[in-house]
């Protein structure tokens, strides 16, 4: 019996051991996965420039060197004479061409109006002409009755025959009349519609050349699209600059680019589009989601990222974008996995 029990706890011992042998195997499998699924980098900062992207007048610089700025906060105001002459010659343009429009529908609405007035005329005068033929009819008739009282009705028939033929003749006239005044009035319409449209498009196409121009009336005024500091000021109020001209550099105070180091097999670790995650090498709570946008050479690690200053190594660029909203310094040290 105590041989069992002994027994029985030895293989309980055991079996214990298999139990944590296997949970650490697994854990370090699923949390430390070593160099196949992760590579070391560094942060770097993209210093960015403010361009003007048309010749125009520096009104006023409102920092200078050293400064530090925040997203949206006013850096250089632009002016320039010739974009606001355009933008006044092509308002004024757009303006005379909708005065135009409503002239030419008020004409259009005249040339109507007087085509019904003089058709009008003779259309009232078969009107006219088709009252008094039935006036005669009637009479005729009256007459025909009175005379032939109790005789055959067929003189009367024979007598009303002149009549009705002048009747249908002077409806077929007046139905002959309105068709052409109907005609006449689609084709002024036509015509007229043919020139609103033409307007219609010198319009929208002046429009269109306006909202650009607008468009870059605002981009004279220049806005600091990421918190930074000015590292660099390159005009000054008064001075006249043209295309493409460099009017200032701001380097962001958080980075916005990895750069990752990959060596032996993780090689091909990730892919571009893919999203990681990159953490501060000695503090893990400091971390952001990147996305790897491409892949540089193999070369030489910078000295921070070396383990030994005699045996240098090398590895694969990896490049990887980062939200500017992230609170990594430039040059830190990144885990990437």
């Amino acid at each position: 019996m105590p041989n069992d029990k002994h027994t029985s706890g030895i293989n309980w011992f055991y079996g214990l051991i298999i139990v944590v042998f296997a949970g650490m195997i697994w854990i370090s499998s699923k949390y430390f996965r070593g160099s196949d699924y992760s590579s070391i980098g560094i942060t770097e900062v993209k210093e960015y420039k403010i361009n003007s992207e048309r010749s125009a007048l520096i009104k006023t610089v409102r920092v200078v060197a050293g400064q530090q700025v925040k997203t949206g906060e006013l850096l250089v105001e632009l002016s320039s004479i010739e974009l606001e002459m355009n933008i006044d010659k092509i308002s004024n343009r757009i303006v005379l061409l909708k005065d135009e429009q409503q002239s030419k529908a008020r004409l259009i609405q005249a040339q109507v109006d007087y085509l019904r007035a003089d058709q009008g005329i003779p259309l009232e005068e078969l009107e006219t002409e088709i009252a008094q033929t039935k006036s005669e009819i009637q009479l005729n008739k009256k007459i025909t009755k009175e005379l032939a009282a109790g005789s055959d009705t067929s003189v009367w028939n024979e007598a009303d025959n002149p009549l009705r033929v002048k009747l249908n003749a002077l409806y077929k006239q007046k139905a002959q009349h309105k068709q052409a005044m109907v005609i006449k009035e689609a084709d002024i319409r036509q015509e007229g519609f043919i020139e609103q449209q033409l307007l219609n498009n010198q319009i929208k196409l002046l429009e269109q050349e306006l909202d650009l121009l607008k468009t870059e009336r605002t981009n004279l005024v220049k806005y600091a699209g990421s918190d930074g500091v000015v590292t660099s000021v390159y005009v000054k109020p008064g001075e006249q600059v043209s295309s493409y001209t460099e009017l200032l550099s701001i380097t962001p105070v958080h980075p916005t680019t990895v750069i990752g180091y990959l060596a032996g097999k993780n090689n091909n670790t990730f892919a571009v589009g893919d999203s990681v995650r990159v953490s501060a090498y000695g503090n893990s709570s400091i971390r952001t989601t990147g996305r790897v946008i491409g892949y540089g050479a193999v070369t030489q690690l910078p000295d921070i990222l070396q383990k030994s200053t005699a045996v240098k190594a090398f590895g694969r660029e990896v490049f990887i974008e980062i939200p500017a909203s992230n609170n990594f310094a430039n040059g830190e040290k990144v885990l990437i996995r």
